[in-house]
């Protein structure tokens, strides 16, 4: 990746010195932002560019190269490579579109460009993308022509799979007067993706802050460990997020979790924080520029009412408190009123404070509080004399954030024509919506939770790939009660005591060396909710009741099983899916699971601590708690089941579906029984 970012020279192939030519602006936009390695254009009708001499194939240029740029046909590109390994190149960037992303007869073009890549060692981005760009040494590689008057470098790194979006980007920097460091745009990610791109830069020094736009995932748990080794913050917009594939399912699981769901829970998981919106990645990089919040109580100081009420609701939102506010902070407040009006609360309304000078030293006060985490200061303007000392608390908020160590919100809305005046007063960033930012400030002391709660504790998660021969798999089976018993008991689960029956008399000499009461089941493993096709009685309390419960259901052989203690019902679910591998899912269970949905999902294995954050994020959680007279559930046994779960599923990579419902949790110190299985397995 250093050779990508930190060439000491750039083959560009694509170039004429024609007007509108790609491959010209991108050797024209090196000249701009200053890159000082030479520069080689090659185009097969020659010529040259601004004093360079455009060579007519990349064997006519005699001297070494770190990187090579194509901006040609995709069907000359698996050629020119070969050259290049010729040559000794062993690092590209291939812009050019025409491959599979225009349909699935471009695979064969694909599998020959990765053929000669994997033949000569080459390391390419793309192809499909805008390219790569690189502030520090002035790298700016993408065909579209850009402007260094509208672009600095700052601490922001950006990765995304779209050019459209990179560009967009760029644009939105230089509107909210931010600074990037790197960029890159991906594409279709055929040999390098976003996973190498985000290890580089969680190790890069000039990075502090990264984003990443993504549609697909190309191996979600390298990125979750890319997140757990760094302390940088890293902002997630995942878009594609619509699950048409999800159809209607036969697993509990299955329909509960969908691909993005699945996301949402890994990136929650490894501590990545995600967004929806362009306008919103923005505002995290904002305020993931300034210090970290390092507790969650705000102090909200506005020169309206309103806005007050509405940043005290954005903040209770975002998960964040209104500090409590001093004696000799309030003190502080009333010697600059004129009229007395205000009243001495947070949210804090300085209408009556008209010194702008006064509004510095009222920040600078509630910086000091010590219950003061963060200050959000709503500042409205009301004359054209204000602007020249709007100007000057814009950047006096700036540096009293640093000085303290705290972030500081200033939220404007300017008229017109002053409104990048502000913005470009000062690097520190300024905010015209409370509700993005004050949401951004919530990540940012979740952030910051986070790195004090992995502070020295190396944690990774395995990856994970499935073997050839089941992921290659056409056909899926469903496990008979019998096999998926036998399955979790090698695993260590509790499984109620059972037996698969094919006759009546087998049926009552089972049932009676149990002893009653006991529950009859169908043991057909394509009936998939016994209950809807009446496929199970409970509570059979004697031999008659449990003749009658065979007379009554149709089925060629019955489970009888022992009736478990009273308990909890929980669900326990897994699936595999296609961008992290194994994930268990936890919540509530019994038949209302699909009605009420409260559940929780984890990328597996989990250890013990994971497993009990997921008994504490159910919405339900107190059910699980001493409970109107009712003792607490065994939660110790709980975890170990989910643990237990959680590691099968990793395990047995033919697992590819899995739902215990539900799973009975006892009182405290009786364990847990599982008394209803499906399993349906690949390969």
């Amino acid at each position: 990746m250093e050779k990508i970012f930190y060439p000491k020279s750039v083959m560009v192939v694509g170039v004429s010195p024609e007007e509108h030519n790609l491959g010209r602006n991108i050797v024209e936009n090196l000249d701009r932002f200053g890159f000082e390695g030479p520069v080689y254009p090659v185009g097969r009708e020659g010529g040259s560019l601004n004093g360079r001499k455009i060579a007519p194939d990349i064997e006519a240029v005699e001297a070494e190269c770190d990187l090579v740029v194509f901006i040609i046909p995709a069907r000359y590109i698996p050629d020119a490579m070969e050259k290049c390994g010729r040559k000794g190149i062993r690092f590209a960037v291939i812009e050019s579109a025409g491959f599979a992303e225009y349909g699935e007869e471009r695979r064969e073009l694909e599998a020959r460009l990765c053929a000669v890549a994997k033949k000569w060692n080459i390391r390419f981005v793309g192809p499909n993308c805008i390219s790569v760009m690189n502030m520090q040494n002035g790298l700016i590689l993408p065909f579209v022509p850009f402007n260094p008057g509208g672009i600095r470098q700052g601490c922001v790194s950006f990765v995304a799979q779209s050019g459209g979006v990179l560009v967009d980007s760029v644009r939105l920097f230089g509107l909210e007067n931010l600074g990037f460091s790197k960029l890159a745009s991906i594409g279709n990610k055929l040999n390098l993706n976003e996973n190498n791109f985000i290890e580089f830069l969680t190790a890069d020094g000039d990075t502090r802050v990264i984003g990443l736009y993504l549609e697909g995932i190309a191996d979600g748990r390298r990125l979750m460990n890319a997140a757990y080794g760094t302390e940088k913050p890293i902002i997630v917009l995942k878009a594609n997020t619509n699950d048409a594939s999800r159809k209607i399912a036969q697993f509990h699981t299955a329909s509960l979790v969908g691909d993005d769901a699945t996301a949402d829970a890994a990136f929650r998981q490894a501590g990545l924080i995600r967004v929806t919106n362009m306008q919103e990645l923005m505002e995290h990089f904002k305020i993931f520029s300034m210090p970290l919040l390092k507790g969650p109580r705000l102090a909200l100081i506005c020169r309206s009412g309103g806005l007050g009420v509405m940043v005290a609701d954005a903040t209770y939102r975002s998960g964040l408190t209104l500090a409590e506010f001093s004696d000799d902070f309030y003190a502080a407040v009333r010697k600059n009123v004129r009229a007395g009006v205000i009243r001495m609360t947070n949210p804090l309304d300085l209408g009556d404070v008209f010194d702008l000078n006064a509004h510095m030293e009222i920040i600078e006060k509630a910086l000091k509080e010590k219950d003061v985490d963060g200050v959000v200061f709503g500042h409205a303007y009301v004359s054209n004399t204000e602007v020249a000392p709007s100007e000057k608390l814009i950047e006096a908020a700036g540096e009293l954030s640093f000085r303290y160590d705290k972030p500081v919100v200033f939220t404007i809305v300017p008229r017109k024509q002053d409104w990048f005046a502000f913005k470009e007063v000062t690097d520190f960033p300024v905010f015209s919506e409370a509700e993005y930012a004050i949401r951004a400030l919530g990540n940012s002391y979740r952030h910051f939770k986070n790195l004090k709660v992995h502070a020295g504790r190396e944690k990774k998660i395995p990856l994970f790939a499935r073997p050839e021969e089941i992921d290659n798999a056409v056909s899926a089976t469903l496990l008979g009660p019998a096999e998926a018993y036998k399955l979790l008991q090698s695993a260590g689960l509790p499984v109620a005591d059972w037996r698969v029956v094919k006759t009546a008399d087998e049926a009552r000499r089972t049932a009676a060396a149990m002893g009653y009461p006991v529950a009859l089941k169908t043991a057909d493993p394509a009936i998939l909710h016994k209950t809807d096709a009446q496929g199970v009685v409970l509570n059979i309390a004697s031999l008659t009741e449990l003749e009658q419960a065979m007379h009554h259901m149709e089925t060629d052989a019955f489970l009888v099983q022992k009736m478990a203690h009273p308990g909890r019902e929980v669900i326990i679910g897994g699936k595999v899916d296609n961008e992290f591998g194994p994930i268990i899912l936890f919540g509530l269970g019994g038949i209302f699971v699909e009605v009420l949905k409260d559940t929780v999902l984890r990328v597996a294995p989990v250890d013990e601590d994971e497993a009990r954050l997921m008994i504490d994020e159910i919405r339900g959680r107190r059910l699980l708690g001493a409970f109107r007279g009712r003792p607490p559930a065994d939660e110790e046994a709980l975890v170990h089941c989910l643990v237990s779960v959680s590691r099968m599923l990793y395990e047995h990579p033919e697992i590819n579906n899995l739902d215990i419902n539900p799973m009975i949790v006892g009182n405290e110190g009786e364990g847990c029984l599982i008394v209803d299985a499906k399993i349906e397995i690949v390969g």
